[in-house]
């Protein structure tokens, strides 16, 4: 992040990625419909992997009973609770919820050995809201972690920062991107690996109930948030969900991000050697 001027662009960007995080969700629930994609696993275990995003982190609460994976109830002196926006076809109900592992600050592959990461497993969390037509729920979370707390939060109110969305100007985006065209920045766990940055273009903003991209993304994408900057100074402030692909491809070409590269160094994957047509849902 050394070619971002300010120190408020990099916590901004900085909140972006502590926000994102790995899902890895162990069943299929029997509730899934009969034309569902995953219809044929329903009943089973088979592993699966996405991405998810925190959302509206909560100010913490004192001496409450606590749900999380290693309390079961206990009184804690602290506590927090936040939801995690991801696609329906991910998690599909609280069942679901409750077998997903929530990987959180999986950056790089070290972060697995030095203890940067944290994982939350799903015996607080529950399907609060979904949208079944918009491939979109929000699921409830705690955590007694008062490190883990503090720092989401922190990142949370980042965001939150109407003065912090107006601080952009100085990232460059114009330069990855076509010149008329509007960027879309994806923050994802593809394959399920460590985080990977992908950048793009919108192509349509308001083709309801979805916006229209071309950001690359892989397997382990779903549920990502799409971050789209209307302007180089501000970006859609309720990111849409990654739903998927069209499934159509362009003749292969090569596309340099070096400004990219730059910016996010060690979050940045290959350059794409295939131009997609993706979508993600709006769901506010």
């Amino acid at each position: 992040m050394s070619s971002v001027k300010s120190n408020v662009q990099r916590e901004v960007l900085r909140s972006f990625i502590d926000l994102t995080v790995k899902l890895t969700v162990r069943c299929t629930s029997q509730e899934r419909p009969d034309d569902d994609d995953m219809a044929e696993d329903r009943g089973t275990d088979k592993v699966r992997v996405g991405t998810g995003c925190i959302w509206h982190v909560r100010e913490p609460g004192y001496n409450m009973p606590c749900f999380c994976c290693n309390c079961n109830g206990k009184i804690t002196r602290k506590q927090w609770r936040f939801e995690i926006v991801t696609a329906k076809h991910v998690v599909y109900n609280t069942e679901e919820a409750k077998k997903t592992k929530i990987d959180l600050f999986y950056d790089d592959e070290s972060c697995q050995k030095d203890g940067r990461m944290k994982t939350l497993w799903g015996l607080g969390v529950e399907i609060e809201l979904c949208f079944p037509d918009k491939d979109v729920c929000n699921m409830l979370c705690v955590t007694c972690d008062e490190d883990l707390g503090e720092r989401i939060q922190y990142a949370w109110r980042c965001r939150l920062d109407k003065l912090n969305r107006q601080q952009l100007s100085d990232l460059g985006l114009q330069q990855s991107c076509n010149k008329d065209s509007h960027p879309v920045l994806i923050v994802s766990h593809p394959h399920g690996q460590a985080k990977k940055i992908s950048m793009g273009n919108l192509r349509y903003a308001y083709r309801n109930p979805h916006v229209e991209y071309n950001t690359p993304t892989c397997p382990g994408s779903s549920g990502a948030p799409v971050f789209g900057f209307y302007t180089v100074d501000y970006f859609w402030w309720v990111s849409p969900v990654h739903s998927g692909s069209f499934g159509t491809t362009f003749t292969e070409r090569s596309r340099e991000l070096n400004f990219f590269k730059r910016l996010f160094y060690k979050y940045v994957g290959h350059k794409t050697a295939h131009e997609q047509i993706n979508f993600g849902f709006d769901w506010w």
